[in-house]
């Protein structure tokens, strides 16, 4: 591994220390100002450097000599003792070589008659909530009575106007800015219009409110969106047969194809790779007309490069899973096909029951506009 810090005197990532720090800095000389930048690039890049070779690239031409000039200064000494253990070298650049540092610090000049803006977003939601809740008396009386008796409120906190439950905010029920929390954690893409429970789940990583499983349960019943998406997957019980119960993440995978999607940049189909343990899932897109090497590269691609190859695999019968190519690569590699009944996706429901779910998904966010 080679790594290139490349280093700009107009740019110090003042942002990794503290405001009393940054002010001795400013008045600082200009050499010490450039080996701050050093050591503040390389320990954001910490993770990176150890154990390999770097180069450090510098327009400041007396830093090029950091390692074989005598330490003066209490301020080298406690840097350079910070730059101990790694291996690096500090080459010098001219400034107007080293654009690629410069560009980050200086700015094109703006066309005669025109200027630049910077458009920063403005989240106005908590500004929203305070002065919803400002007014309300079931917000006021539970902040009074914990601002007076603490102890008989051991659960809650008083931070920035609002009432912290167990770390999460506390609303009083009938609020209208529960409508708009709901609608974010529910119908945005974010959200996905899932179902009750993973709604809840949620909503409650940051609220809480009295009858939050029942507002979240009347929100969901009456999402339109969801009434005309969604289907009943309900089915009389039956004898299980069922696989082996999984041992450890990404060793038990589950494959299937979601096809005859609308083409998008040539690709018309959505490959399903499912973890039996964890329930986590790797999607990838492919051609309508695909060939067993191209699944097995895609495979590879997005999930045995990041997990390794697995020991089982559940499919169907498609022709292209029985194909030898297919065979002769997992023989290879270890790993056991198991291939279910044709016809009969109820051995694979693991797969299928997550294809209902990106179908879900994809259907609640484009049926209103097949066409794009």
């Amino acid at each position: 591994m080679r790594a290139v810090l490349s280093q700009h005197h107009h740019h110090h990532p003042l942002a990794f220390f503290s405001k009393t720090f940054c002010s001795k800095l400013l008045r600082a000389s200009t050499y010490v100002r450039e080996l701050v930048a050093i050591m503040a690039a390389v320990k954001k890049w910490r993770q990176y450097l150890l154990g390999h070779h770097f180069i450090i690239l510098t327009d400041h031409k007396s830093l090029k000599e950091l390692m074989a000039q005598a330490v003066q200064t209490l301020e080298q000494q406690v840097y350079l003792t910070r730059l101990m253990g790694y291996d690096y070298t500090i080459h010098y650049r001219a400034g107007k070589h080293n654009l690629a540092a410069d560009a980050l610090s200086r700015l094109p000049d703006p066309p005669q008659g025109q200027s630049f803006m910077l458009t920063i977003p403005n989240c106005v939601f908590l500004q929203k909530l305070k002065a919803e809740l400002a007014s309300n008396k079931e917000f006021l009386t539970r902040k009074k009575q914990i601002q007076e008796k603490p102890h008989n409120h051991p659960e809650c906190v008083l931070r920035d106007d609002l009432i912290l439950q167990h770390g999460r905010i506390w609303l009083p029920r009938g609020l209208q800015i529960l409508q708009t929390i709901l609608a974010e954690f529910h119908s945005t893409p974010t959200g996905g219009h899932m179902g009750i429970m993973k709604t809840l789940v949620k909503v409650h990583e940051n609220f809480t409110w009295a009858s939050m499983k029942q507002d979240i349960h009347h929100y969901i019943t009456n999402c339109i969106t969801c009434q005309q998406i969604k289907v009943d997957h309900r089915r009389p019980a039956g004898l299980l047969c069922p696989l082996p119960i999984p041992a450890r993440p990404w060793e038990d995978l589950s494959l299937d194809f979601i096809t005859s999607l609308p083409i998008y940049r040539g690709n018309s189909v959505i490959l399903v790779i499912v973890d039996r343990f964890s329930k986590g899932i790797h999607l990838g897109p492919l051609p309508q007309h695909h060939t067993a090497s191209d699944v097995a590269q895609l495979f590879m691609e997005i999930s045995g490069k990041f997990h390794g190859m697995p020991h089982s695999l559940v499919s169907d019968k498609d022709p292209l899973f029985v194909s030898r190519f297919w065979q002769e690569l997992f023989k290879m590699s270890g790993t056991k096909l198991r291939m279910s009944s044709a016809y009969h996706p109820q051995f694979d429901e693991q797969t299928e029951a997550m294809n209902r779910v990106i179908e879900q998904y994809l259907r609640a966010f484009v049926h209103q506009k097949p066409s794009t």
